[in-house]
């Protein structure tokens, strides 16, 4: 995030003497935790087991029927959230300096839906307000007797539009030296919106779920999920993690988790007492230019460590780099997900998300109360400094043992459990780094 949202909305663990623990027992934790869940995989964890329970049991179709009822509500207050917040921006409100559209996009939306997704499954599906004007434009060329548009098959591009909206985001989020004023976030929400509906125009509905960089993550995040819906519109309960294998193996929607873990690592480095050192301090364009290529380098290093660890599991596989890079793509999804948890957990639950609830009384500066919490006082107090950095650690580890163990089921569905363990080593010292490092980073905030 900017220097300015850091300052106002900061999320690191603080200073190394805040920590439960010196930093290098849990950066020996982590590797320990890493290199025991993958030996014992390969004693325990013989067979592919999560495809087969990744359809999981109905709950029938009458939940089924109690969400589509309550569907139709929760679209339009998503869509009045969405509508408020930009409507914040654009009039320049604040109180004191908090802004409610910066809250919205940033902790609201980029923090709060991921996390929703991974519990409850894929929510934004119903909440995006651009599906919900689609929907509505769709719906009035039909009365109006227009033409219909094919809302059936792939866009051009596939996934890519997804990933350039996501470092369009990032770009503005993490490096863009005015990216938390009302003009800017407000300039930003409407011309996302504007590519979002024209898209939509020509490609229909499916525009939304392939270029909505928000709405693809999200959607990856909820594979996660115990709960989903089939289709024919019975709620499913399945095991955790299981709904992952049924990712499409592709290049883009590879790019895509690189693309947020990357650029969460870069936010963490950028927050740390380590940034300034390499780079010094500075404002205005100098500060974007910089932080833009910081931002690159760091993306492209998180990548070409995941196609080394491809790179050498093909060698003992007898496979591509490609090939092995998206069979296992899947992977990062729990990764993604821990450096989520670990980097703004204290974004959402401190400053960053109860000044959200606040400001959503008042989003205009005018004295109103809607919800009676305007007149909320920030609780620094609500969880304690230890607390956050045993739930960091905690996020970034059992995110990387979930994709130890995602990545190993995948691996014996074409070879015995101790081949696959032998091949899969490299992708291990991979994931033990991205584990370490992330650590490391959040102890330097």
């Amino acid at each position: 995030m900017t220097a300015e949202l850091h300052s106002l909305l900061a999320h690191g663990v603080g200073a190394r003497g805040d920590l439960p623990l010196p930093f290098y027992l849990f950066g020996i934790g982590a590797a320990v935790a890493l290199m025991a869940t993958f030996v014992s995989l390969s004693f325990f964890w013989h067979r592919p087991w999560l495809p087969a329970a990744a359809s999981g049991r109905s709950f029938g179709t009458a939940f089924g029927r109690v969400l589509d009822a309550v569907a139709v509500p929760a679209r339009l207050a998503s869509l009045a959230l969405f509508v408020l917040a930009l409507a914040s921006s654009v009039s320049g409100a604040a109180v004191g300096s908090q802004r409610f559209g910066p809250l919205t996009v940033y902790v609201a939306l980029w923090v709060g839906m991921a996390i929703v997704a991974a519990v409850f499954g894929d929510v934004w599906r119903v909440l995006n307000p651009f599906e919900t004007i689609a929907a509505a434009i769709e719906w009035t060329a039909k009365k109006l007797g227009l033409p219909t548009i094919d809302d059936t098959g792939e866009i051009p591009g596939g996934y890519w539009p997804a990933v350039v909206a996501l470092f369009w985001f990032l770009l503005f989020e993490l490096c863009y030296h005015e990216g938390t004023t009302n003009e800017a976030v407000g300039g930003a929400m409407i011309a996302y919106t504007l590519g979002m509906v024209g898209g939509s125009a020509v490609y229909g509905r499916r525009w939304v779920r392939q270029a909505d960089g928000f709405g693809v993550l999200f959607s990856l995040l909820a594979k996660m999920s115990p709960l989903y819906r089939d289709d024919t519109g019975a709620v499913r309960l399945r095991a955790p993690l299981s709904g992952l294998t049924t990712v499409t193996p592709r290049i883009d929607i590879l790019a895509v988790l690189l693309m947020v873990l990357g650029g969460t690592t870069f936010d963490s480095l950028a927050g740390s007492t380590l940034w300034p050192d390499l780079v010094g301090t500075h404002r205005g364009w100098t500060y974007t230019g910089i932080n833009t290529a910081g931002m690159i380098v760091v993306i492209a290093i998180m990548a070409f460590l995941y196609y080394l660890g491809s790179l050498a599991v093909g060698w003992f596989t007898e496979q591509s780099a490609t090939e092995v890079a998206r069979r296992f793509a899947h992977s990062l999804v729990p990764i993604v997900l821990g450096y989520t948890v670990a980097h703004y957990f204290s974004l959402l639950v401190l400053d960053g998300g109860q000044n959200f609830l606040r400001l959503l009384s008042n989003p205009f500066d005018r004295g109103s109360n809607w919800f009676g919490t305007a007149d909320w006082a920030v609780n620094f107090f609500l969880v304690s400094t230890d607390a956050i950095a045993w739930v960091q650690f905690l996020a970034i580890v059992l995110g990387h043992i979930a994709a130890v163990l995602v990545a190993h089921d995948r691996a014996v569905e074409t070879s015995d459990a101790s081949e696959a363990t032998w091949a899969q080593r490299p992708m291990l010292l991979v994931m033990v780094f991205y584990s370490v490092v992330g650590l490391w980073l959040l102890q330097k905030a």
